[in-house]
């Protein structure tokens, strides 16, 4: 297999493309958890942009536990183990993971970067670690002042003490998987029961009548930049998102694609006052700083019907550098070039490198 790729893209003379200097990405995707996280992996992995002066490769790990490499998703080849994937692998600056499974967020991060030495867009394995359980990223962003709305974490056994009504989710799950709610106390032993399921940990928390935003946060030029932000148009008849508005289900119960006419529907830039805007915006920026987020962030709020004060619901901590992707959306909304903006943020990433004797990386001029 060839060790640098040019971009098919890249529309440039021979003499060009062997003076140009190329950023050489490798696309981490899949899952070894569930073929529903294999699924929505590659969904977004195809999307993914290509800006002009990138070379491409692809690593692909199966729910079965074996590997794929390839220049694209569609030139894979055949599976291998971990240890005869890790000698085919090219010379590589920086990876670019779309995973979204537990593992996906945090060990494989923690692989590529912390024992292979390969600097990672986005945070780093120990704060996606913390961000992709609820519980703790609203104890984290609670003591910082951002606010969250009253909670209860709730293990087998434990006496429930919350009053309906209230949302069930599980705190180590995405893509509302298991989120229930729950409106009266006939529902609650149900609502339990799903999410149990998926995890051993339930957060059971107040539900916030109002409007649901999702804001980014993206580092550009040592500082913090929220970009327009996106509103989710709940209704009385459909209060909350569910899997269902995220995603057109296969007969499996595996993702397909983004459905083309979700329930909740999707408004960017959102409608909010610049009153409204800074405030959420700073709650976003002080979460990213809370959590100690790297490059970007994503964060999901509410804003109460009553107080139009913003609640915190949860981070996601991903960025899969397609036009399909919530925070490309936004930047396309104010009219940023998105190929611009990533290959930036790739560039920064690469430029990363480990401080000695230390997990942490710094930025370095190279």
């Amino acid at each position: 297999m060839k060790s640098e790729i040019i971009n098919q893209n890249q529309q440039s003379s021979p003499d060009t493309i062997d003076t140009m200097p190329t950023l050489r990405v490798l696309h981490l995707a899949g899952s070894r958890v569930s073929n529903f996280y294999y699924n929505l992996s590659i969904i977004y992995a195809k999307e993914v942009v290509q800006p002009v002066g990138v070379s491409s490769y692809y690593a692909v790990v199966n729910p079965d536990g074996f590997w794929q490499l390839g220049t694209s998703l569609d030139s894979l080849s055949d599976k291998m183990s971990l240890q005869d994937m890790i000698p085919r692998l090219p010379q590589i600056d920086v990876v670019v993971p779309y995973m979204f499974c537990f593992p996906g967020m945090t060990s494989f991060r923690a692989f590529f970067e912390d024992l292979l030495g390969i600097p990672v867009v986005g945070s780093a394995s120990h704060c996606t670690a913390l961000a992709t359980n609820k519980a703790h990223t609203r104890n984290v962003v609670s003591a910082s002042g951002v606010r969250v709305a009253k909670a209860q974490q709730l293990r087998q056994g434990d006496t429930l003490t919350m009053k309906p009504p209230f949302i069930v989710k599980p705190t180590s799950e995405d893509n509302s998987l298991g989120v229930t709610l729950v409106w009266d106390e006939a529902e609650i032993a149900e609502a339990l029961r799903v999410g149990f399921e998926l995890d051993n940990t339930l957060l059971v928390e107040d539900y916030i009548p109002g409007r649901e935003l999702r804001v980014g946060v993206v580092e550009r030029g040592g500082k913090l930049w929220v970009p327009s932000m996106i509103e989710y148009l709940v209704t009385k008849e459909h209060p909350i998102r569910t899997l269902h508005d995220k995603y057109d289900l296969q007969s499996d119960g595996t993702p397909r694609k983004q459905p083309e006419k979700p329930v909740a529907k999707v408004v960017c830039p959102a409608n909010v006052t610049p009153e409204l805007f800074e405030k959420v915006a700073n709650a976003a920026k002080t979460a990213h700083i809370a959590l100690g987020c790297r490059d970007y962030s994503l964060y999901d709020f509410r804003v109460h019907a009553e107080t139009n004060e913003p609640y915190l619901l949860e981070a996601g901590l991903f960025w899969t550098f397609g036009k399909i992707s919530m925070i490309s959306r936004m930047l396309q909304a104010d009219g940023q070039s998105l190929e611009d903006v990533v290959l930036e943020l790739w560039n920064v990433a690469a430029k990363r490198t480990r401080v000695a004797g230390s997990s942490t990386f710094k930025y370095v001029n190279v």
